[in-house]
């Protein structure tokens, strides 16, 4: 079983460093905010622009976007998603500007990378293969600066620079952040690597395969 993890004597390091001041601004990006409708994958610039003011206009230096958020909205446009009823979130946004640095939390191994090119995916993404007491699951971390600066196969230790925050084709087009999103064995061993959005008939089995990434995360 991954949970409870046993985290005894593990330190967490900070994904951002100390880059991330004072609270998050929480967003909303369920489809119970109409504002979701305004947004526009295909317009980085106007996307990006509409988060960022949305973060200044609560006096927040940076944001939240949440696991497990319904956002079929949000996700109107790639009716694959839809179709798959795929619209459940299964990673944790940290929303941050562009070319931040990021740091890994874990000692691990670099499992894999690459680059999603098609508006609307990850972009550029990394995936860590952490051992923790014994159990092994995966780190993964998308919407990233590419080229990156490691391969599979790298070592990497906690506090390490390991990537940076990507935007335009980097970021799929989605506005400057992370998805931060963990991965069981059993994930991987049933192909749902790239999955990020997860469907109602599966919310009983998230914890099996995408359990909350919330205890990685330190600020």
């Amino acid at each position: 079983m991954f949970y409870p993890l046993n985290l005894n004597g593990i330190e967490i390091f900070p994904l951002f460093g100390d880059a991330l001041k004072g609270k998050p601004h929480i967003f909303d990006f369920s489809s119970n905010n109409p504002k979701t409708l305004e947004y526009d994958p295909a317009n980085f610039d106007q996307f990006n622009k509409m988060v960022f003011d949305e973060i200044r206009n609560s006096s927040c230096e940076w944001g939240i976007g949440r696991y497990l958020e319904e956002r079929k909205s949000l996700l109107r446009d790639y009716p694959n998603i839809i179709e798959e009823e795929r619209y459940y979130h299964l990673g944790l946004d940290i929303v941050v500007p562009y070319d931040t640095p990021m740091y890994a939390p874990l000692n691990g191994e670099v499992y894999a990378t690459g680059k999603e090119t098609q508006i609307g995916n990850y972009g550029g993404y990394i995936m860590l293969k952490h051992i923790v007491n014994e159990v092994v699951f995966y780190s993964f971390y998308g919407h990233l600066k590419t080229p990156h600066s490691v391969n599979p196969g790298d070592k990497i230790v906690a506090g390490q620079e390991f990537t940076r925050i990507g935007k335009e084709s980097d970021s799929g087009g989605w506005f400057c952040h992370t998805h931060l999103q963990i991965l069981t064995q059993q994930a991987i061993d049933k192909g749902y690597t790239n999955w990020g959005y997860i469907s109602p008939k599966m919310m009983a089995s998230v914890e099996k395969y995408f359990p909350s990434p919330y205890f990685l995360f330190k600020y």
